[in-house]
């Protein structure tokens, strides 16, 4: 009994559609998951920083100033690549201290655009002269 033949342009044509139809939609995902990666990524960035801000700004002798440029330098030594268009905005009270910092993370997706934003907050450090018990 004989096999029946197939033409030989036939043969793999089958497979290049596959190939044709699967590879963009792979290409996407992996792009999907490198973006998302970036946006954890630059999350913990601007936490570190909002952070650090907070830790220099609720300080005894600290002030808002002071938590501004210690989150701003840390976003300048290491969120320069993942995290663009940052703000950080320092509020201080006489309780308590917030640093927020928002930015844009760098997109890999064409067209798709991430936001982020991360606060710290503590209280305010504060002399409280002891008591005298007789």
């Amino acid at each position: 009994m004989m096999k029946p033949r197939r033409d030989r342009d036939e043969r793999g044509a089958a497979s290049l559609a596959q190939v044709v139809i699967t590879a963009p939609a792979l290409l996407f995902l992996l792009m999907l998951i490198v973006q998302f990666g970036l946006m954890f990524h630059a999350r913990n960035i601007a936490e570190q920083a909002a952070q650090e801000g907070a830790a220099a700004a609720r300080t005894f002798d600290g002030t808002e100033g002071q938590g501004h440029a210690k989150a701003t330098q840390l976003l300048a030594s290491i969120g320069t690549g993942t995290l663009k268009d940052r703000n950080v905005t320092v509020s201080r009270t006489a309780d308590t201290a917030t640093v927020t910092v928002t930015g844009t993370v760098i997109s890999v997706v064409p067209g798709f655009t991430l936001h982020v934003s991360e606060s710290a907050s503590g209280p305010v450090e504060k002399y409280v002269p002891p008591v005298d018990n007789p």
